[in-house]
């Protein structure tokens, strides 16, 4: 028996897509986007992480949001605020379906401003994880 670690992008973007209305939750940046934005859009990438023991893992996870523009940033704050509540509320250890078995709270930062070159609001922030594997 083998352990995994979970896919924490696909797993995240499903319990966040249940939570936020009118706000896409992808894993991947869409290469056509324009602006304005039709709707807010979250991005979840998987950064990794160390294997703690044969059962659980460490996850370092970054997010990205995107939306309202750079002369009228409020929605972006508002709702990067928002989505680091929701990954840093203990329902996300909770959830039945979780693999999250603690929030390690030093990995958790942000949200912060990051310059981009289209007319949208790009925020930025991480979380990390001690997951429990998947077994094959």
């Amino acid at each position: 028996m083998i352990y995994l670690p979970p896919d924490m992008e696909l797993w995240l973007t499903g319990w966040l897509r249940r939570r936020l209305d009118g706000v896409r939750v992808t894993n991947k940046e869409p290469s056509d986007l324009t602006t304005p934005l039709s709707q807010p859009l979250v991005v979840i990438r998987d950064d990794g992480g160390p294997q703690l023991d044969m059962r659980t893992f460490d996850r370092s996870l970054g997010v990205t949001i995107l939306a309202g523009s750079k002369t009228s940033d409020k929605p972006a704050n508002d709702l990067a605020r928002l989505v680091y509540a929701h990954l840093t509320s203990p329902d996300i250890i909770d959830d039945a379906t979780s693999p999250v078995c603690d929030i390690t709270e030093t990995g958790c930062r942000g949200p912060y401003a990051v310059a981009d070159d289209h007319d949208y609001a790009r925020r930025y922030l991480t979380v990390e994880y001690t997951v429990v594997g998947v077994i094959q």
